[in-house]
Parts: C-alpha cells; structure tokens; sequence
C-alpha cells in the first residue's frame, strides 16, 4: 500500500497546493463542525440548572445561533473543499493520461506484441479513473474524518473520562473490524480491474474483426466467450462490493452499539453522581459518540474504496515503469545518409526459443533496389523490422552507412526511412492530413502530383472536398485505396531509404501496375527494400535476395536466379508455369 501511496503522491505532486488547500479547508470545516455540541451542551446545562425556575431566553437563542453558525459554516467550507479537489483530481487525471501516453509512445514494439490492445486502453481509461475518483471522493473524507476523529477524543477526555474510553473503546472494534474487511477486499479489487481489462479487450477484438466473426459464424463462440469473461467479472465485482457494502452496516451497528452503551452508562454516572456528570454531558456525548462513529465508519468506506485506486495504481505503474527504447549516449544524428546497408551476421528471434534469423549476411550498395522473397516465415519482415531497429538483435549487427543502427537516436533512424506496411493505417482526418502525416512543408503541386502517381486522381476529383475530404473508419474507402494513401505518406517523405512490405498487396492488377510506375520513380536513386509475394512486381530489381529458415540462400538478379533452377526459379514458376 505504501508503494501505491508514494505512486498516487507523484502524480499529484504537480497539483499539491490545490490539493492542500482542499485539505485545509477540509481540516477548517471539520473543527468548526465539531464546536456545535460544546454550545448545544450549554443549552442543556443552563436548562437543567434552572428547571423550575424562569429561563433566559436570550441565553438559550445565543448558543443556538452559535452552533447554527458553526454548522452552516462548516457545510460552506465542505461545499468549497469539493469543488477544489473534485478539480484538482481531474486535473491530476488528464495529467497521468497524458503522460501514460507519452510513455507508450516511447516504448518498443515488442511491448506491444504480448499486450491486447483493449487492456491498454482499459489502463489509460479507466484505472487513470479510478484513481482520480478516489481522490477526488475520498481525499477530503479522510482529511475531515482524521480531524473529526482527533477533534472530537480531544473534547471528549475534556468532558468526561469515563464516557470516553467507553466510546473510544468502542470505536476501536469497529475499526479493527473494518480493517480486517478492507484487507479481505484488495485481492478482489485487483482482479476486478484486470478483469475489466480482458472485458475492454474482447469487445475491442469483437469489433474490429466482426466481418470475420460473422463470415465464420462463429457469434455463439464469441458470445460464450465474452459471457465467461463477463461473467468472471460480475462474480468477482460483486465479491469487491459485498466486502465494500458491509462496512457501512458493520460501523452502523457499532454505532448504535455506542448510543446503547453510553446511554446507559452515563445515566449510572448521573443517578450516583460519579465524576460529576450532567444531563448535558451525557447529551453531548451521544452526539460525540455518533461524531466519532461517523469518521470511522467514512474511514473505513474511503478504506474499502481506495482498494481500486490501488489495484489500478499497480495496473497504471506495470506501464510506466517499463524499460523505454532509449537512444545510445553519444547516439548518432544525422540529416542524411547515402544508403548503404550491410547485414553482418545478425541473429534474432521473437521469442529466445524461437530463432527466426540464425546468422544473416547481405550487403546493399546505396541506390540499390533489392527484393526480398521466400516462403511464409523465412524472416523478410522480420529483416527490415531490425533494420526499423523495431527489435535488437541478439548477435551481430545492421550498418547504415557504415554505422550500427543501434547507435542512431530513434529520431534521426527514422526521419531516414520510409516504410509501407502490408496492414495499412489510415486516421480520422482529410486525405491531405493522411498523406503528409509527419512531413510538413508538402507543397500543393507535390501532393498533386503524389496523388496522380498513386492512382487516386479519379478517386479524389470525385469526393465532394476532394483531397480535404474527411475519411474514418466509416467511410466508404475501400482496403486498397487505403493502402494507396499509405503509399503516398512515404512518397511525401521522400527519405532515402525506402522499406516497402508487400506494398501492392491489396490492389488489383491495373492499380497494381499504376503503383508499380509510381514506386519505380520514387526508388529511382534511393535504397530500397521490396518484401513481395508477387514476383511479378520485382523483375526490375538490382538484387533478390531469397530468404529461406531464417538465411540468404540466394542473391542475384531475376535472370541470373531463373537461370540458377534454385528455390527462386521453383517460386516463380509455381505462379507463372499456368499464365
């Protein structure tokens, strides 16, 4: 818990002197609150010294008014303390999103891979919530139960000592009770956000693919399994909020346990008038034991409720404490490189059991536009993914330009590659925001010019805002015509190495040539990788390299692997030996 605290301390650091003031605001209604029964005791004292006499009614409506004034002041300073703290936990809240975001820009692919992406975002949303929540819920019920509690033992021992270790007595058991029910409620809270976590993430998945849920008719499947899921959920949410719910009658019983027992206790110390006792001091310590029974039971409740911020603390801290891609010291920037990529017995795999590249070797002169071909899991993607230094590899190294890329800054790497993936990737946002995505300074006729060499003049012209055309995922825009945005972007780039990973896969042949032509300018003088299964689309090629279990096992140009009858050769006929 203290980890958690420190933690929750941090993120609140930034907005410390509204929280604090909220505190003290809290602390001042608190103790002015607690100056109305000391009045309300004089009312009774005066009135049973003078029964049967003639009351002072002037006396009775001064204190009434005095403890009145007490009370209304103390409702304003709560009613100020909850709309500065109820602020400042949102303001906390945007602050943590934020930086959680930050952070995850900044980590490794590989982080990405082993975490659905529904839990993430359950973590960014709500465990950053529930956080926020509790401080802004309980922050001020802590501050103004503690000084409630202290204010009140204090009054207390200066009114009766008797009555007070029978109420503070008292007390202490319902404390301890509620502890130990707190202490049962935290494993709970925990697996309830991260089982809210699974939740977001089936329905993310459910979503995205539910072309293919209901082509396979597999509904029933996804819906069984989302009712486990779910029903895992409500069993252990209801077990959180079972142990959360019985505080309150737990502390409820406890107080009336209290007004019993003082009640009869105190008419013992009147009627054998031990310790000087009054009526007054006994009414007011029915009030003192309802005011010491009502911190504890907010306690308590602020204890049980904070379990959740702390499960979701851990959750938000599992992200942030995650070791970052952080450049080299004395890493390489530079604006520009000429282009030249050398593999030297690199070895990688995913996962250490797994080895996808086992010692791979190649050697790419600058200018050069090279193929890389092979069966499905031979390594291509995983050869420019180490090139994107999107992982390190285990042994060896990749030079550009004769410099490791793990020496690069992640910035400097990047702004020199461009790369178009098969999965494409388009925002909500016009075409034109789409295309120079990361490149500013794009000038009109360039992009004109992009969208012509693209293939998407005929497709734009025909939007009603053409190229500021809003798209989403919505829109009517087909997969291909996606991909051919995503082409553009690297095209608007314009860097000198190129990475392009089965670019033309979701074209049709007549878009597929126009792209071609496209490709071909922008290669032209610049180092470029080409990752395809259509072997159609790499004729031109300068070098192909065939990739094989994790190996080169053969380079050369699209005649000299035809001539060489190798692995080449038996892929390449086994898509054309019918055309």
């Amino acid at each position: 818990m203290k980890k958690n605290l420190l933690a929750i301390a941090g993120y609140a650091a930034p907005f410390k002197t509204s929280f604090i003031v909220g505190i003290i605001i809290a602390f001042m209604g608190a103790v002015l609150k607690m100056m109305a029964p000391d009045n309300i005791r004089s009312i009774m004292d005066y009135l049973e010294a003078n029964i049967g006499g003639i009351y002072d009614f002037g006396v009775i409506a001064e204190s009434a008014i005095f403890a009145g004034a007490f009370i209304l002041a103390s409702f304003l300073m709560e009613s100020i303390q909850s709309v500065i703290l109820s602020t400042s936990s949102q303001k906390m809240a945007r602050d943590m999103k934020r930086k959680i975001n930050e952070k995850l820009d900044r980590l490794p692919i590989s982080f990405f891979i082993t975490r659905p992406a529904g839990d993430l975002q359950s973590r960014v949303t709500n465990d950053v919530d529930a956080v926020a929540t509790a401080m802004s819920n309980n922050l001020a019920s802590i501050t103004t139960a503690a000084t409630t509690l202290v204010v009140c033992i204090f009054m207390m021992l200066k009114t009766n000592l008797i009555l007070s270790g029978v109420t503070i007595l008292n007390s202490l058991i319902g404390l301890g009770i509620t502890m130990l029910i707190a202490k049962k409620s935290k494993p709970f809270a925990l697996k309830q956000q991260v089982l809210m976590g699974a939740v977001n993430s089936e329905v993310y998945e459910s979503f995205g693919g539910h072309l293919v849920i209901k082509a396979f008719n597999c509904e029933q499947d996804v819906i069984d399994h989302f009712r486990k899921t779910n029903h895992d959920l409500s069993e252990t949410g209801w077990k959180a909020s079972f142990f959360q719910s019985i505080t309150m009658p737990v502390m409820s019983t406890v107080s009336n346990m209290g007004y019993i027992i003082v009640a009869i206790t105190g008419t013992i110390l009147i009627l054998n008038n031990i310790g000087n006792t009054t009526l007054g001091d006994l009414l007011v310590f029915i009030l003192y034991s309802n005011q010491v029974t009502n911190p504890l039971k907010n306690l308590a409740n602020a204890s049980a409720a904070l379990q959740p911020a702390f499960a979701a603390t851990e959750r938000i801290e599992e992200i942030m404490n995650e070791p970052e891609e952080a450049d080299k010291e004395n890493a390489v920037s530079k604006d520009n490189v000429k282009g030249d990529v050398v593999f030297d017995h690199v070895r990688f795999g995913y996962l250490p059991d797994q080895i996808i590249l086992k010692d791979l070797c190649a050697d790419v002169k600058a200018g050069q536009k090279v193929a890389i071909v092979g069966p499905t899991g031979a390594g291509k993607s995983t050869m420019v993914n180490l090139l994107m230094r999107f992982y390190q590899s285990e042994s060896g190294s990749i030079l550009l330009d004769g410099v490791p890329v793990s020496d690069y800054t992640n910035e400097s790497l990047h702004s020199m590659l461009g790369m178009v993936l098969q999965d494409t990737w388009t925002f909500e946002g016009t075409i034109r925001e789409n295309i120079v995505y990361s490149t500013p300074g794009v000038s009109e006729d360039r992009l004109n010019e992009i969208i012509s060499d693209i293939g998407l003049r005929h497709f734009v012209d025909t939007l009603p805002n053409g190229i500021d055309t809003v798209i989403s995922e919505s829109s009517a825009i087909s997969a291909g015509q996606k991909q051919l945005i995503t082409i553009g972007r690297a095209m608007a780039k314009n860097a000198p190495v190129l990475i392009l990973d089965e670019a033309t896969s979701s074209v049709d042949t007549r878009t597929e040539k126009l792209i071609q032509n496209a490709l071909d300018r922008l290669t032209e003088g610049r180092t470029s990788f080409v990752i395809a299964h259509r072997l159609s689309t790499i004729k031109n090629a300068d070098q192909i390299f065939v990739m094989k279990d994790g190996d080169v096992v053969e380079i050369g140009t699209h005649d000299e692997l035809l001539e060489k009858k190798g692995l080449y050769a038996e892929l390449y006929n086994s898509q054309f030996a019918n055309a």
